[in-house]
């Protein structure tokens, strides 16, 4: 797959993976979320565990309700399959609107899997850094951490 791939509006990168990072840029169309959603799933086929990083700080507002229960429907329809290779899930969230859409998602299908929700890029990058450690992909989890300036910090959790 391409390491570094923009679904108009929503860009997702795997150059780090075991981490895959996912962008959303401007107001996400539901076109666009349907699009982002296939791609993804194209992750859960790969062998092996991973994490996720999505950042929203390139958002410029959120998209149309139904939206959010097209992710839920996904989790739901997907969720043996993430529970399976997915460690867990950061979430860089700057704008409180965005955070509730977040918090509207989980409402309609918890989960399981640990996630972590912060303003903070690095903070998001040594959690799932974290997670990969503690799957024992250690190489990968220093990868991340380079990657993001993290190298002085070695967080476990």
């Amino acid at each position: 797959m391409n390491p570094h791939t923009s679904i108009d509006g929503v860009e997702v990168d795997d150059a780090l993976w075991p981490l895959l990072v996912v962008r959303f840029l401007g107001v996400p169309t539901t076109a666009q979320v349907q699009a982002y959603l296939e791609r993804v799933t194209g992750y859960l086929e790969r062998d092996g565990r991973h994490a996720v990083i999505f950042d929203s700080s390139g958002m410029t507002g959120i998209g149309q309700t139904h939206q959010y229960h097209l992710q839920a429907e996904w989790l739901k329809r997907h969720d043996a399959r993430l529970k399976q290779v997915r460690l867990g899930a950061a979430y860089i969230i700057q704008s409180p609107v965005v955070r509730l859409a977040v918090s509207v998602v989980y409402y309609l299908r918890p989960t399981t899997m640990p996630y972590l929700i912060t303003a903070k890029q690095g903070e998001a990058a040594g959690w799932a850094a974290a997670r990969l450690d503690e799957d024992g992909q250690h190489e990968a989890a220093q990868r991340v951490r380079e990657h993001f300036g993290l190298n002085s910090q070695r967080h476990t959790g």
